[in-house]
C-alpha cells in the first residue's frame, strides 16, 4: 500500500473517530496538520530539524461546560488482524510536547493514552535502541529516519521507529469518553 492509499484510509478513519467522539457529546475541533497548509506540511516532511509538529494529534476535544482540553489522534492499523497497534515514536514524543492528555483512537473503537505507553513501555516495537532513544531525547532528533532493525529484518512499511502496544491494553471509548448520547456511531 502506498502513502496516498494510507492517507485515504487515514482520512476515512479520522472522520469515523470524529463521529464517535461527537456522538459522546464532545466538542471536536481539527488540530495538528489539519491546521496547516499543504505547502507547510510538505516543508515539514523534509525539514532537517525533524520537527515534531508533523506528529501532533488530529483533534482537540472537550466536553461543553468542562474546561478540560485533551487531544485525540486517529490511529489506523492496516493489519487489523494483528494483536497489536503500532504508534510512531515521534507521535508519542509530540504528545509529550503538548503537555495535554493525548489519546490514540484505533479502528476497533478502542483507545489508549500516550502517557500509558510512555510510562508502561511498549510491547515490542521496532527495536530496543529506538525505544531508548525516544525516552532519552524528548525532541526525537536522535531517532533515525528509518529503524535499522526494521530494514534488516526485511519488514514492509515506512520503517519509521514505532512502538507496539497490545490491543488488550486499550480502553473502550464508552469507558474513556462516556456512552453515546447522540447520533449513530457506525
Amino acid at each position: 500500500m502506498n502513502g496516498r492509499e494510507r492517507l485515504g484510509w487515514g482520512s476515512a478513519h479520522e472522520q469515523a473517530v470524529e463521529g464517535w467522539l461527537y456522538a459522546r457529546g464532545l466538542t471536536v475541533e481539527p488540530f495538528g496538520q489539519a491546521l496547516l497548509s499543504e505547502a507547510l506540511r510538505d516543508v515539514l516532511k523534509g525539514d532537517e530539524n525533524r520537527s515534531l509538529l508533523r506528529w501532533l494529534p488530529d483533534f482537540a476535544c472537550w466536553r461543553p461546560g468542562k474546561p478540560r482540553l485533551f487531544l485525540v489522534d486517529a490511529k489506523h492499523c492496516i493489519g487489523a488482524a494483528t494483536p497489536n497497534h503500532s504508534i510512531e515514536l515521534r507521535a508519542l514524543l509530540a504528545s509529550r510536547m503538548t503537555m495535554l492528555p493525548v489519546f490514540y483512537v484505533c479502528e476497533d473503537g478502542k483507545a489508549l493514552s500516550a502517557a500509558s505507553v510512555l510510562e508502561d513501555g511498549d510491547d515490542g516495537g521496532c527495536c530496543p535502541e529506538c525505544w531508548k532513544l525516544a525516552l532519552d531525547d524528548i525532541w526525537g532528533r536522535a531517532l533515525p529516519e528509518r529503524c535499522p532493525e526494521h530494514a534488516r529484518r526485511g519488514r514492509l512499511g515506512s520503517g519509521t521507529p514505532y512502538a507496539l502496544v497490545r490491543r488488550d491494553r486499550c480502553i473502550s471509548l464508552d469507558r474513556l469518553f462516556g456512552t453515546v448520547i447522540s447520533g449513530d456511531i457506525a
